[in-house]
């Protein structure tokens, strides 16, 4: 598809830039980006709309690494707590943002799973993994899918992929393409994986917000190291 000179970038990654245009969102990738990851894409968003998770629609376009959006009105958590952050809000401000990720991981993981097209992790996993990798992860998972019910986990839940709706306390979250069934352990680890990466000071703050969650689903300790090193492994292979 052609672009009039009218859209607007309003988000941009490694491998795709978002834009605004005519009151819907873009997402263009790079070319080098394979079709079939994108198809993929698209799949998920269908499947986290039937499990109410979601209500942002893709649309197909005539290119193929190009997909049609609804346009979610609003900031990401990310600005808000940037702004707080320049501002010097006070500790419990701050705390709030906290509070709405948790909030978001309780309802992602109440979701129903009933018929859903979203893979386990178990199953994609070890895709790309040095055999020595596999030898850790794919075991860690197995365990802990014994051990714990699996549910809907969005797998990159952080400040950037929640969005706010101007004046309410409502959110929508966005960027579900990790999105896999598994033990809920491995949601809180992977965002606490980010975490570790880029505010290390956000640490203590992020584990106060779900540490009530983590132990009413019965979380030890142990599950969550061990959760947290698949999940620091599968992070190094998305570089």
């Amino acid at each position: 598809m052609t672009f009039d000179g009218t859209q607007k970038t309003i988000g941009y990654g490694a491998q795709a830039e978002v834009l605004l245009y005519h009151g819907f969102a873009y997402k263009v990738y790079k070319s080098s980006y394979p079709a079939e990851w994108i198809a993929f894409e698209k799949e998920q968003q269908k499947a986290v709309n039937t499990a109410g998770l979601c209500p942002v629609k893709y649309y197909d376009t005539d290119d193929t690494h190009i997909i049609k959006m609804d346009f979610v009105e609003g900031d990401t958590l990310e600005k808000k707590m940037r702004d707080m952050m320049i501002a010097k809000a006070e500790l419990s401000k701050v705390t709030e943002g906290f509070d709405i990720l948790a909030r978001a991981f309780r309802f992602v993981h109440q979701a129903d799973t009933t018929g859903t097209t979203i893979p386990n992790l178990i199953d994609t996993a070890g895709m790309g993994l040095s055999e020595e990798e596999k030898a850790v992860v794919l075991p860690t998972i197995e365990h802990l899918s014994k051990k714990f019910s699996s549910c809907i986990c969005h797998l990159d839940m952080h400040f950037l992929n929640l969005m706010l709706v101007p004046g309410k306390t409502d959110f929508t979250i966005i960027d579900w393409m990790n999105a896999r069934l598994a033990p809920p352990v491995f949601d809180y680890a992977r965002t606490y994986v980010i975490f570790n990466e880029f505010a290390k000071d956000a640490l203590e703050l992020y584990r106060n917000a779900v540490r009530q969650d983590i132990l009413g689903l019965g979380i030890s300790d142990e599950d969550f190291a061990a959760a947290v090193k698949v999940c620091t492994i599968l992070r190094e292979h998305e570089k």
